[in-house]
């Protein structure tokens, strides 16, 4: 479905987040971001506005219940890589194709030679996280975070943290993360939003 690889529009009267935006540019060089916070405090708008000024090609899957299941997961997954890099040769797709898929950690280390292969830096956002709840998907991205593909920075954006091993990867500084408490809007961020879509002037409001 090429419509699940679609980012979202950024408004034309969106607050652009400097702050946030710098640090997502600092955190490209390790493997992951993750921006977790609940509905509403405009993650996936953010990241697609951070995709407009990356330097770096982006690829977008937005995720639903549907894709608890591995194999379309995955086939999503490659759609989503051949999206900036079309004359990729995925090896891992054929093992689709098989009646039963490989084990987890083979269709990971699969996955990770593909993209070893790959020379040019890019995103891949996996944006709604939160629906995936099967096993055997999370045990995937498990696997594919041991080993991360230098080529790819994976940003996954969700409503709750996923079943991933955070705190390790906290502690080995392969992790960034914007939560929701950077997704607040700071007294900056509030007149810019007045003055952009209010006409509102800082020195004009009061208490």
């Amino acid at each position: 479905m090429r419509t699940k690889l679609h980012r979202p529009p950024v408004p034309a009267d969106y607050v652009h987040r400097p702050r946030i935006l710098e640090s997502l540019d600092r955190g490209c060089n390790r493997p992951l971001t993750l921006v977790s916070a609940p509905a509403g405090y405009g993650k996936s708008v953010l990241i697609s506005s951070w995709l407009d000024t990356s330097k770096r090609p982006g690829a977008w899957l937005s995720l639903d219940e549907q894709d608890n299941d591995l194999r379309r997961f995955l086939a999503h997954f490659l759609s989503a890589i051949h999206s900036v890099f079309p004359a990729a040769e995925l090896e891992t797709l054929s093992m689709l194709n098989a009646p039963d898929l490989p084990p987890v950690p083979v269709l990971a280390d699969s996955l990770i030679n593909d993209l070893d292969r790959i020379e040019d830096r890019f995103i891949l956002v996996l944006d709604d996280f939160h629906h995936i709840r099967q096993e055997s998907v999370n045990g995937f991205m498990r696997e594919l975070l041991r080993y991360p593909p230098g080529c790819m920075h994976l940003v996954i954006i969700s409503r709750k943290d996923p079943f991933l091993p955070i705190s390790r990867l906290r502690a080995r500084d392969m992790l960034t993360e914007v939560r929701t408490h950077d997704l607040r809007f700071t007294t900056g961020d509030t007149a810019a939003f007045l003055k952009l879509n209010l006409g509102i002037p800082v020195e004009d409001v009061t208490a």
